[in-house]
């Protein structure tokens, strides 16, 4: 038997100021067995007078991206986030929404079946 060790890539950068800023540090990387999907976050919290906000792309588990109750930390006064999960090899890159290989072959599929 033969067994190929496979590690998804995504691109990995944190920054507190803008996406360009976190392109600007932005590394390749492997993610660590077990996490088998890249992630490409935002967030913005006012608490107290004072605005952070937060950009972040890395690697996450499927089982994450997955649970529903995620979106509770988008909810609250003053908080905002998106919070995007991607199954391809760096496809995390992208500024605009990302949209899952998966979601992208089945639309594929249901327009050339019409």
């Amino acid at each position: 038997m033969f067994f190929a060790g496979y590690g998804l890539k995504c691109y990995k950068c944190v920054s507190t100021k803008s996406w360009d800023d976190c392109v600007s540090v932005e590394k390749e990387m492997t993610c660590p067995a077990g996490f088998d999907r890249c992630l490409k976050g935002y967030a913005h919290v006012k608490d107290d007078g004072a605005n952070i906000e937060g950009f972040e792309k890395g690697c996450l588990t499927a089982a994450w991206c997955d649970k529903t109750d995620k979106i509770d930390l988008c909810k609250g006064d003053g908080r905002e986030c998106d919070i995007n999960c991607c199954d391809g090899d760096l496809c995390n890159a992208a500024a605009l929404q990302l949209v899952s290989v998966t979601v992208l072959t089945a639309c594929a599929l249901v327009a050339l079946l019409h």
